[in-house]
């Protein structure tokens, strides 16, 4: 009887679900003029953040972004921007806004 109920990974990952394709991305006015703003402060740097929505069937809904803190390249600082990164999702959680991670 165990080896009835034993399956191989091909069987379970034949046997799930195939998230339809993403067809439509929906980003908020809000999100756009915070990329804008983090973009236009630190030019001609580049700049990078995090992009935070809602995957609803095929269509990504973008409902906030985060900008991540500009600094020189260094172990300890990539250890602070990740710091930086959680915390401000505990916050956004915290406060009930989409928290999941959609894109940077």
């Amino acid at each position: 009887m165990a080896n009835t109920m034993a399956r191989s990974f091909l069987q379970v990952a034949a046997a799930e679900e195939v998230a339809p394709p993403l067809r439509v991305v929906q980003i908020e006015g809000l999100v756009m003029l915070k990329i804008i703003k983090h973009c236009k402060e630190f030019s001609p740097a580049l700049v990078t953040g995090q992009l935070l929505g809602l995957d609803v069937g095929s269509v990504l809904e973008v409902t906030n972004c985060f900008p991540f803190p500009i600094q020189e390249e260094d172990e300890e600082i990539e250890a602070d921007g990740a710091n930086y990164q959680l915390e401000m999702m505990r916050c956004l959680r915290e406060v009930n806004v989409d928290n999941n991670t959609v894109g940077w």
